[in-house]
């Protein structure tokens, strides 16, 4: 008898226990979820790009099946501003074809701008400025996408980083959709 209260009381316990909801309020556009989209049609079409990286102002050029997306799109994810900590953190002028974050001047966040390009509510291209500066580095990057046919045909990740002790070092990334 006192195990099947002991049951029954865990049991009342258990279904009376609220869910916290994990409903996320997004303030600005999500383009966490879009370019979580774009890696998951790229993942599935593998397409070839012609990609060029620039090393020490020389550039190689090669055609390339990407095999991990997510992690070639990871500066691309950083530019997500539905994070708490960014919530009201940026002035916001948009229009039916476009959106524009600017980074309020009383604030420092990575997020410095991003722009975003709509057609039908659809995302047609972004690009975006992340900066970072502490007592051991200082890193500015830019990077840029556009979509055709619901899907990505170009991006350019590019930058300069600086560590404390060594010299401002540049860094381009650009592919371009080859089939």
């Amino acid at each position: 008898m006192k195990s099947s209260i002991t049951i029954l009381v865990m049991l009342m316990l258990f279904v009376s226990c609220k869910e916290e909801s994990t409903t996320k309020i997004h303030k600005y556009y999500d383009l966490k979820i879009a370019i979580t989209n774009q890696i998951s049609v790229l993942d599935k079409r593998k397409p070839t790009f012609s990609k060029t990286v620039w090393s020490e102002n020389v550039p190689e050029t090669k055609n390339v099946k990407i095999e991990d997306w997510s992690k070639e799109f990871e500066l691309f994810l950083q530019t997500d501003l539905n994070k708490p900590a960014y919530l009201n953190s940026y002035e916001i002028n948009q229009s039916d074809s476009s959106i524009v974050y600017q980074l309020k001047k009383s604030e420092n966040l990575p997020v410095k701008d991003i722009k975003i390009l709509l057609k039908n509510n659809q995302l047609t291209a972004m690009e975006a400025t992340i900066a970072n500066q502490n007592y051991l580095y200082e890193t500015d990057k830019h990077v840029k996408m556009t979509l055709a046919d619901n899907a990505v045909n170009y991006y350019l990740i590019e930058g300069t980083q600086k560590l404390v002790f060594g010299d401002k070092k540049a860094f381009k990334i650009e592919a371009k959709l080859i089939k």
